[in-house]
C-alpha cells in the first residue's frame, strides 16, 4: 500500500497549525482556557500574563511557514525557519508554565492537542527537509 499516494505529507504542518490554534480555546488548566487565563492574569498584575498566548502565537507562525510551503516549494528553507522559530515559542511556553501547573495537567485536553500539534509539526518539517528537489 502506497500511502503517499492517497495523503499529502505537506498538510501534517496544517493539522498541526490549526491543532496548536485550537489548543488555546479548549480548557487546559482548573478547567479554563488559555485565553480566559490570560484575560485573568492581566486584570490582576501578575508577570509572564503574555506567555498564554504563546500556543495561539505558535500556531499561527507555523500556519504562515505551511502556507508558504504549500504555495511554492521552492521556499522549503524558509518554511523550515519559519516553523522553527513558531515552535520555539511553543517551547518557551512548555519550559516556562506547564511545570507550575503539573498538577493539572490530567484534566487539560488542550495540553495534548497542544503536544499533538507540535509533534505534526516537528514531523513537518522533518519531511520538508527530507524531500529532494525535482
Amino acid at each position: 500500500m502506497n500511502l503517499k499516494k492517497y495523503l499529502d505529507f505537506r498538510l501534517l504542518g496544517l493539522a498541526g497549525s490549526i491543532l496548536l490554534i485550537l489548543s488555546q480555546f479548549i480548557p487546559w488548566f482548573s478547567n479554563q482556557t488559555l485565553l480566559d487565563i490570560f484575560i485573568i492574569k492581566t486584570i490582576v498584575p501578575i508577570g509572564d500574563s503574555f506567555l498564554y498566548l504563546f500556543p495561539l502565537i505558535c500556531g499561527i507562525i507555523c500556519l504562515i511557514g505551511t502556507i508558504v510551503i504549500i504555495s511554492n516549494i521552492e521556499y522549503r528553507i524558509n518554511s523550515v525557519i519559519i516553523n522553527f522559530i513558531g515552535l520555539g515559542f511553543f517551547l518557551v511556553f512548555a519550559f516556562r508554565i506547564i511545570p507550575e501547573e503539573l498538577l493539572y495537567l490530567p484534566n487539560a485536553l488542550g495540553f495534548y492537542f497542544s503536544i499533538i500539534g507540535s509533534i505534526l509539526v516537528f514531523f513537518d518539517i522533518l519531511n520538508i527537509l527530507l524531500t529532494k528537489e525535482k
